[in-house]
């Protein structure tokens, strides 16, 4: 038999490893874990993790693993050859001495840890005949070497483990919390160590770093981040004024603990990333969305891709990752694996900004995620310039704590009174280029329709009417995209002097901070259009009394909204609700408190009614997820509203065609990881993500060809028209009007 025990080949990789020496690297990272965030578990729980890290790979001593492992010459007589290999987490089990485990723990702690342990890798059902076999005539060879490398196990292994590995006992929310503890931060224990990585990065002065970027421009904290700062261990609703300073609040809040700051649009995540990364000096933050990869390259320039910040991103060890909602609430699923997320999230602090900018059914998936999050000791902060009442009428239902203050927190200005910034009009008309330039066009006019049809409609009226205009909506490839953004926020700084026109989408609407002097906008419905007005005299007060917010209601209906098409920009009813009460506002200055009112007005159970679609996704998605098993579901949710497909558009390629072609030459050359990232993301500059409903109708008819890299990456080349002023113009009418 092996006397060398390995934990991993050394044929793939420079160095072999041994289960002892992986063993210890895992119990490595633990105590710097435990050092870094203390009170992540009792003192308890810390001693059944170490316990958990010993013994997670101790089942791999066993002869096939062994021979896994080795060269055809090393391999030894496998007297078991006709059984498939038992997984070797179940193996492991057999090896732990139950008996002195009870009397150190007792029965449900080792429960616990026995779970944690066999369950640590998801793998196929149990053979247990196949696993007695193997434990009876196979394991009791490698007891001597185990205990040679200093592990101490049963002389001889038994199998009379199953009744403490019994998921049944999970069933029990509870033993269920407690194992996702467990196995989540054994999960993590093991990634790190065998990624070569920090289980945790320390966090840092992030109080001392705020406070320093406050003196430098010689800031005060207002209320609302006083209020944040001094209230650090509750969990929080707050409403206050777009503009007032929540991320500088939200960062008071966290202190030294762990964050994971969400935001509803990648533009916005960037952003706040760029901000708390460049300006305040934060260098422990991570950026975390499905173009993380593409964003830390713009970042590094010519310097080398940061893998190290990269990877540790990816595996959630950052002290603070501003993220997409979707990276990280699929927990809620409860599907096989998920307790990793869950375990980390139960010492951290779960900030989530602008919340009624999701769909229905992803509002459900966060108010579940917040209740198991609390249920579990982790804290949250909602932090929202508009809050619908059902909400917080869910919340209850779920009997999630928090704190909401009687009052919003509003921006005051310099004389310490609330700022007025906004005189609104409504016209229940369509927004035509002719409405735009009847107003003077010599300052920073803002305009946000709800669909790229309409926006790309736009331009193309005030290049005939011989106005010079920019636009920006998704459906630009990425190096155009970037460009645009940095052109939009330049424009929209404050002490930005220039003046110009820019048609946009929704993709403005949450954090990012632009300060624009004139707002046109078609209407989707209240809580989207205040968001859009927090673009328009973001931190200044509006002294004139001519309207600078122009709300457009369509002759019928603005585009993008529908009375029954799913593809609609938003509910029906909403809008029309939406729509009836802020014309009861026409021509008013519109006090920041009011706004909140008319929040209050509309979105509630009682006004919205039984035919809202929004209210009754949102009802079955809640039940759904309160019914969920632990495990029921094999798979993981699929949160994106909808599924999209990348493409590079013909006219593009043509263009770039030399580019891509050296590209995909340098990619068939194996480089190294750094460089395969680098040269992916210069692919990935020429391409565009469309619905796949729109790829599906376009497949037939528009496409031209395809880069293939491998098996996983391939991007069509789709013949519809393109150009750098207006982005893709699609070729097929079905549902373009409303994305």
């Amino acid at each position: 038999m092996f006397t060398e025990l390995l934990a991993k080949s050394g044929v793939d990789t420079s160095v072999a490893e041994t289960i002892r020496e992986h063993t210890a690297k895992l119990l490595d990272r633990h105590s710097k874990f435990q050092e870094i965030y203390p009170h992540a578990l009792s003192k308890e729980d810390w001693a059944l993790l170490a316990e958990a890290a010993e013994y997670h790979d101790v089942g791999k001593a066993n002869t096939k693993f062994q021979n896994k492992l080795r060269k055809i010459e090393n391999k030894q007589l496998d007297v078991l050859e006709g059984i498939e290999e038992v997984p070797h987490a179940y193996l492991s089990c057999a090896y732990m001495p139950l008996k002195e485990l009870l009397k150190r723990y007792g029965k449900e702690q080792v429960r616990i840890l026995m779970l944690a342990v066999y369950y640590h890798h998801e793998r196929s059902e149990e053979r247990l005949e196949d696993c007695k076999k193997v434990i009876e005539q196979d394991l009791i060879n490698y007891v001597s070497a185990l205990a040679d490398e200093g592990f101490h196990v049963n002389e001889i292994p038994k199998h009379n483990f199953g009744k403490f590995t019994d998921k049944e006992f999970l069933r029990v929310r509870e033993n269920l919390y407690h194992f996702v503890r467990i196995k989540g931060l054994l999960n993590k224990l093991d990634y790190a160590a065998s990624g070569h990585l920090d289980v945790e990065i320390a966090p840092g002065d992030v109080l001392g770093i705020v406070d320093q970027y406050f003196k430098s421009l010689g800031y005060r904290k207002n209320d609302l981040q006083e209020y944040l700062s001094q209230y650090q261990n509750d969990n929080h609703v707050v409403i206050a004024s777009t503009g007032i300073g929540k991320t500088e609040g939200a960062l008071y809040w966290l202190g030294q603990d762990k964050g994971i700051f969400t935001l509803p649009l990648k533009v916005s995540i960037n952003a706040i990333y760029d901000r708390i990364h460049k300006d305040f000096g934060y260098e422990k933050v991570g950026l975390l969305h499905s173009d993380m990869r593409s964003e830390y390259a713009k970042r590094a320039g010519d310097q080398d891709l940061d893998l190290f910040a990269i990877n540790h991103t990816k595996q959630l060890a950052q002290p603070l990752t501003i993220t997409t909602i979707d990276q990280v609430i699929d927990f809620v699923g409860l599907y096989p694996g998920f307790e990793l997320k869950l375990a980390i999230f139960s010492y951290s602090k779960f900030i989530i900004d602008e919340i009624q900018m999701y769909s229905p059914r992803l509002v459900a998936f966060i108010l579940m995620g917040l209740k198991y999050i609390t249920d579990m000791g982790g804290k949250f902060l909602i932090m929202t310039a508009t809050l619908p009442p059902l909400f917080i009428e869910a919340m209850h239902k779920l009997k999630i704590p928090f704190k909401q203050p009687d009052n919003p927190f509003l921006k005051l200005n310099e004389y310490g009174k609330v700022m007025n910034r906004h005189v609104l009009r409504i016209k229940e008309r369509d927004l035509t280029v002719e409405e735009v330039i009847a107003h003077s066009l010599n300052q920073k006019v803002l305009i946000i329709v709800n669909t790229v049809k309409k926006a790309q409609e736009l331009y193309d009226a005030f290049i005939e009417a011989d106005c010079e205009v920019n636009l920006l909506h998704s459906r630009f490839i990425k190096n155009d995209r970037y460009e645009k953004e940095e052109s939009i926020k330049k424009l929209g700084k404050r002490d930005c002097d220039e003046t110009g026109i820019w048609i946009t989408t929704q993709l403005v609407e949450a954090s990012v901070d632009i300060d624009f002097d004139i707002l046109f906008t078609e209407l989707s419905e209240a809580t989207g259009l205040f968001q859009r007005m927090g673009r328009v005299y973001r931190g200044r007060d509006y002294k004139g009394t001519t309207p600078n917010v122009y709300v457009f209601t369509g002759h019928e209906l603005p585009s993008g909204v529908s009375e029954s098409d799913k593809r609609s920009v938003v509910d029906d009813t909403i809008y029309q609700k939406s729509r009836e009460v802020l014309l009861q506002y026409n021509n008013q200055l519109l006090e920041e408190k009011t706004k909140m009112d008319i929040i209050n007005q509309i979105y509630s159970r009682e006004v919205l009614g039984n035919n809202c679609s929004y209210l009754r996704e949102f009802d079955v998605t809640l039940t759904q997820l309160e019914n969920v098993l632990p495990y029921e579901e094999k798979e993981k949710p699929t949160l994106r509203d909808i599924e999209n497909q990348t493409i590079i558009p013909f006219a593009v390629y043509q263009e770039k065609k030399d580019e891509i072609q050296k590209i995909q030459e340098r990619l068939k050359e194996k480089p190294s990881l750094k460089q395969r990232i680098k040269l992916l993301n210069q692919l990935q500059e020429y391409t565009i993500s469309i619905p796949k409903w729109a790829y599906k109708m376009a497949e037939k008819e528009f496409k031209y060809d395809a880069i293939t890299i491998d098996k996983y990456t391939n991007y069509p080349i789709i013949a519809f028209r393109y150009t750098k002023e207006k982005g893709l113009i699609y070729e097929i009418e079905e549902g373009a009007n409303f994305l």
